[in-house]
């Protein structure tokens, strides 16, 4: 995350949006390494990006969660360094733990099982900020029954109505 790399992205952003004639969504990654020369933390340069090139994000809670595990950080400072105003749409899905061979833990974004507590804690915090926008819910094998899946949409639907409430409580 360099000057550099900012500037060849934002660039690369342009010319999609200007060949599409519309705003494109770009999505904060899960990572399993970090950069060893970055001048910006991750949410700074997504920021930036956003920023210089208009376009808008694609919150992806599962991989904040999923990169907060291998990375040890804090998942909501790291959503809240997020420019959260420019969210477009949310993606939840299933991750899972496994150990490095030191023996510390990795987190997979897998896409095959429920979305998990931490995720839907994240989400909760997530809505609130963002307000209501489209969310997927992300599961591409181990497909479950789906009375499974209607009930992660429920869940996810529950929460976007928790936020609603609080908002109107907060404005009286």
């Amino acid at each position: 995350y360099t000057a550099e790399s900012l500037a060849r992205v934002v660039d690369h952003i342009d010319a999609t949006q200007q060949a599409l004639g519309r705003r494109i969504l770009i999505e904060n990654p899960a990572t399993y390494l970090g950069f060893s020369a970055s001048t910006f933390s991750e949410p700074d340069f997504i920021t930036e990006v956003v920023r210089r090139s208009g376009c808008g994000l694609l919150l992806d809670v599962n991989n904040i969660i999923v990169s907060a595990i291998n990375h040890d950080f804090d998942a909501s400072g790291y959503l809240r360094a997020l420019p959260l105003a420019a969210t477009g749409e949310i993606h939840l899905s299933g991750h899972a733990l496994k150990a490095d061979r030191a023996g510390r833990p990795l987190a997979i974004d897998t896409h095959d099982g429920p979305v998990q507590e931490p995720t839907w804690r994240l989400f909760d915090e997530a809505i609130r900020a963002t307000g209501p926008v489209a969310v997927l819910i992300e599961w591409d094998s181990s497909v479950p029954a789906w009375p499974v899946l209607v009930e992660q949409s429920r869940m996810a639907r529950d929460a976007m109505t928790r936020a609603a409430q609080g908002e109107r409580l907060a404005r009286g």
